[in-house]
């Protein structure tokens, strides 16, 4: 994975005290569950923003558990929300070009107890998604933005209920589209169909999509919407973040 990595962008790793320290770190704070840190480096690769400037560094944890590899990409909360949604989509690409099954996203401030797992650890998650991998199916949404495999994804594109947890009071939906072999999954909210002011301000949000790959929903894929004029709104948010050609 890591020379797929380094083929696709330009990626440097640390000297090997420094991820023992890492490691070392990661132990007294967390139960890793089994998961090995075996690199840590640097990404280089440039994101535009909304705000007209960039960023190209990111750093990037190497886990193992299983036989599977697990990437840890992070950059600052703060200046991914700005992220345009064109440039997501292009660094969505280069990940399945280096070969990602599935591909999600999080961020520190998130109380995973909220989204159902036993205390606030990121090793539960990270565990959580190779279990999925290893069953060969993905049946709850990890992300509001996630790519995945076809093979473990079985369904057709289209519009789904995402099953809302107690407590929760507004529907949301899930559009799924195919790319190449994989699915892309975005949740969306009712009020963004249904309600204009809503809807208009969604279209011209061009940082749409790094929004929604921080985002946590954690919810079941329900049944598929047969509802045209909701999914034709759905469809044009789509279109308005990765442009006509789906680039």
């Amino acid at each position: 994975m890591l020379e797929n990595l380094s083929r696709e962008f330009r990626y440097t790793r640390e000297l090997a005290y420094q991820r023992k320290e890492r490691e070392e770190h990661l132990k007294f704070i967390f139960d890793m569950r089994g998961f090995r840190l075996v690199a840590v480096g640097e990404l280089h690769y440039e994101l535009k923003t909304t705000e007209g400037d960039s960023f190209d560094w990111l750093e990037v944890e190497t886990y193992s558990k299983d036989d599977m590899t697990l990437l840890q990409i992070g950059a600052y909360t703060g200046r991914w929300m700005f992220v345009l949604s064109s440039e997501v989509m292009r660094f969505l690409r280069k990940l399945m070009k280096a070969g990602a099954v599935l591909i999600c996203g999080y961020t520190d401030d998130h109380d995973l107890r909220k989204v159902g797992f036993e205390e606030d650890n990121q090793f539960l998650l990270y565990e959580w998604l190779v279990k999925t991998v290893k069953l060969g199916k993905l049946e709850v949404l990890p992300s509001g933005l996630t790519v995945v495999k076809k093979e473990l994804l079985d369904i057709e594109d289209g519009l789904y209920e995402l099953l809302e947890r107690p407590g929760r009071e507004e529907r949301e939906y899930v559009l799924v589209k195919s790319l190449d072999s994989y699915k892309l999954l975005v949740s969306i909210r009712e009020s963004d169909l249904t309600d204009e002011e809503c809807s208009r301000d969604l279209l011209e949000d061009k940082a749409w999509f790094s929004l929604k790959l921080v985002g946590l929903p954690f919810k079941l894929i329900g049944r598929k919407v047969e509802n045209e004029p909701l999914l034709k709104r759905a469809e044009e948010f789509f279109q308005a973040q990765v442009g006509e050609d789906g680039r």
